[in-house]
Parts: C-alpha cells; sequence; structure tokens
C-alpha cells in the first residue's frame, strides 16, 4: 500500500480505535477529505500526550498536527494547516483559504459558547445565552440570506468546514450541559448543518455524541474548579 501524503494525529481512543471530539481535528479531516488528499489517522489520548509532541509544535501539545511525508514538514494548529493545503494543492478541490470566504460567528466558538456553558444561573446566564443566541442568529441570517445551500455557494468552502464541527459541539453541549437546545426558528442554520451531515466527509470523520457530551462536562467542571 502507497504511503499517505499526510500522518496526522487528532483526539481519539487507541485502545477503541474511534475518534475523539476535537472540533479542529474534524475541520482538517474533512478539509483533507473534501480535497482529495490521503492520509493516515493517529489516535491520541488527549490526557496522554507523549513529550515528544512538543519537539514538532514549537513548545506546545495540542492537537491535530501532522507530518507531510514527503518532506518531512510538521504542520500544526489548524488555522495554518489549511491556508498551507489551499496553497500546496491549487489543482484539488478548491475550498479557500480562511480569509477568502465569508467571515461569520467569528466569537462563536468557543467564546460566546463556552461563556454560556460556565455561567451561573440567573442573570449572568440569561445575559450569555442572549449573547450566544446573536452569534447563531448571525450565522443563520447570512445562509438565508445568500440564499445558497452552503457557506461556499452551491458547494462547501472553508468557512462550512470549520464551522460545522463548532455547531455539532454547541448544539450537543450545551444541551448535555444547560438542558438548552438551539432555536427551532434559526431554519438555515439547521438545514445547512443536516446538509453538511450528510456529506461523506462528515461520515467519513464522524464521531460520537456521547463523546462531545462527556468532553463538555469534563471541561466545564475542570473550568469551574479553576475560577
Amino acid at each position: 500500500m502507497a504511503q499517505a501524503t499526510y500522518d496526522i494525529w487528532v483526539k481519539g481512543s487507541p485502545e477503541k480505535n474511534e475518534l475523539g471530539d476535537c472540533p479542529f481535528s474534524h475541520r482538517m479531516m474533512m478539509t483533507m477529505e473534501e480535497k482529495g488528499i490521503s492520509y493516515h489517522k493517529n489516535l491520541l489520548d488527549e490526557q496522554k500526550m507523549p513529550d515528544w509532541i512538543k519537539d514538532v509544535c514549537d513548545g506546545q501539545k495540542q492537537i491535530p498536527f501532522m507530518k507531510e511525508n514527503d518532506s518531512g514538514k510538521w504542520l500544526y494548529d489548524s488555522d495554518k494547516m489549511v491556508p498551507y493545503l489551499e496553497d500546496k494543492y491549487p489543482d484539488k478541490k478548491k475550498l479557500g483559504k480562511p480569509d477568502e470566504c465569508p467571515q461569520v460567528g467569528q466569537e462563536l466558538f468557543p467564546t460566546k459558547f463556552v461563556e454560556f456553558l460556565t455561567s451561573k444561573p440567573g442573570e449572568d446566564e440569561d445575559k450569555k445565552k442572549k449573547a450566544l443566541i446573536a452569534e447563531l442568529q448571525s450565522v443563520n441570517d447570512h445562509l438565508e440570506k445568500s440564499g445558497k445551500p452552503y457557506f461556499g455557494g452551491d458547494d462547501v468552502c472553508a468557512t462550512d468546514l470549520s464551522m460545522a464541527p463548532k455547531i455539532k459541539h454547541i448544539k450537543i453541549g450545551a444541551d448535555e450541559v444547560k438542558g438548552w437546545q438551539v432555536p427551532s426558528d434559526l431554519k438555515a442554520l439547521h438545514a445547512w448543518m443536516g446538509r453538511m451531515s450528510e456529506r461523506d466527509s462528515w461520515k467519513k470523520t464522524y464521531y460520537t455524541e456521547q463523546y462531545v457530551r462527556d468532553g463538555w462536562n469534563l471541561k466545564v467542571k475542570k473550568l469551574s474548579e479553576e475560577s
């Protein structure tokens, strides 16, 4: 079997051979699937990340990161890897660099979402929820106004692939932690998410809702202990 173009390290369970709940890992794998770039995924337990990762990620322990196998080049940070691939493979499916695509929901994830999850019941929670809804509304309004199925128009662009994993986390995480659902009247947003979940790139990089629920329960508990 030919060597994959990239080796990518993403959040997951090596023991169960299951993908974990990292939206940035999800974004990168969807990007590579859509562009038709071959990759081999390596699963990492986020709680047991080896020290050698710091040697290839400029002193940081973070996921995702990947190695370009023909050059030996190491890459990390999805905000840097996405435009790198767009420049590297101009003849493959064009997704656009993030700054070439619609700029929507810039404060949605993690900022407004995490502020809502960690808010105290009462006025603080109401305020943070309204701020989150306002960001979601802006995303919905963009889709509604464009009249197109995707942020990229008739097909996906980098914004679609960045936003979809985040919306998945918001829908599941908010329900798990706060018992709150994304408003049903954001119809364009829900319809777009339905289309994204039907794409092959989504299905091939799927991870269970339970991983998302467990992940946000753990994160919120940790943030509460630190505050």
